[in-house]
């Protein structure tokens, strides 16, 4: 008589180790989401549109941090998970406000400041000048740089 042979059980882990990185980085785009509501342009404006939470940012020379991006680019979500990991040390410091490109609502926000590539950072100091950062960075390198904005340098 003929040995049953018992199904090979398929190797789950890779499905469950991508599916929590999934998770987790729908929990960082939450978290940002809902940080910057909250904590942009310091709560009295967080129902407002980008563009006004900016300019009110701005007029009160507010160190600030415009974070362009989209829900939909790699390296867009990539940048929101370290924005969300880094920005709450700052938050009480530094104005966050969230932009997302395909808004149609910031179509306006994105003509003015001539935003080509995302994801975008513009820091603006006291004064309102900004520095423009393209692409991913570093936890490090954007601690550094929000560490500097808030100190004035």
């Amino acid at each position: 008589m003929p040995k049953k042979r018992r199904p090979k059980k398929a190797n789950t882990q890779p499905r469950i180790l991508i599916l929590a990185g999934v998770l987790v980085l729908a929990a960082a785009v939450l978290l940002l989401k809902g940080g910057s509501k909250d904590s942009a342009a310091g709560n009295a404006n967080a129902g407002e549109l980008p563009a006004a939470q900016l300019q009110a940012a701005l007029s009160e020379h507010r160190p600030t941090l415009a974070f362009f991006h989209s829900t939909t680019c790699h390296q867009c979500i990539e940048m929101t998970g370290i924005v969300a990991q880094v920005y709450p040390e700052f938050g009480d410091s530094i104005a966050l406000v969230d932009i997302d490109v395909y808004n149609e609502r910031n179509d306006a926000l994105l003509q003015q400041v001539r935003i080509q590539y995302i994801p975008t950072l513009i820091l603006y100091d006291r004064a309102g000048n900004g520095r423009i950062a393209v692409g991913v960075m570093e936890a490090a390198e954007l601690r550094q740089a929000l560490a500097a904005l808030a100190e004035g340098s």
